[in-house]
């Protein structure tokens, strides 16, 4: 009877062996499961407060962008007002010029003032288109621009 009591007990030390032994896997596997998950919240958050950053810092940078155009629009605006409060008072002084005048010289002046006065009209109306100008059209619209306002400085130059 001791003999089968030796096996019996040997079997009972291993199963309850092999039970603590699976119970403290298990541990070490929720463990385990418990710390990769921190540490996969850890790095999503991460993630995120970088992608706010970023989206932060890329609007920051838009603004500024966008800011700037605005000024270089503004200048470029104003500069022109003052060149075509100029050029008018130029037109001014060939009207009165041309009212003084008879003769071809009167038919002469007063041809050149129609014209110059059809440009500076046309001038006006692009001028004015300006204010819906984006940054991606801009060079394209200020040389256009510029261009014109080089054959109306030509014509009351000539005139």
């Amino acid at each position: 009877m001791v003999r089968s009591l030796i096996p019996a007990t040997l079997l009972l030390v291993t199963l309850a062996f092999a039970c603590n032994t699976a119970s403290d896997e298990q541990r070490k596997v929720n463990s385990a499961r418990t710390e990769a998950d921190n540490t996969i919240d850890a790095a999503i958050q991460e993630a995120e407060h970088k992608m706010r950053d970023a989206q932060q810092e890329a609007d920051r940078k838009v603004a500024e962008a966008q800011a700037g155009f605005m000024k270089l629009r503004e200048d470029y605006r104003h500069t022109t007002t003052e060149n075509l409060v100029d050029l008018d008072h130029k037109v001014d002084d060939l009207e009165g010029k041309a009212r003084q005048s008879f003769g071809k010289s009167r038919a002469g002046l007063d041809a050149n003032l129609k014209q110059i006065h059809a440009y500076r009209d046309a001038f006006q109306i692009d001028f004015k288109r300006l204010e819906a100008v984006t940054a991606l059209t801009w060079d394209a619209e200020k040389a256009r621009l510029d261009k014109e306002w080089t054959q109306l400085q030509t014509l009351v130059d000539k005139a």
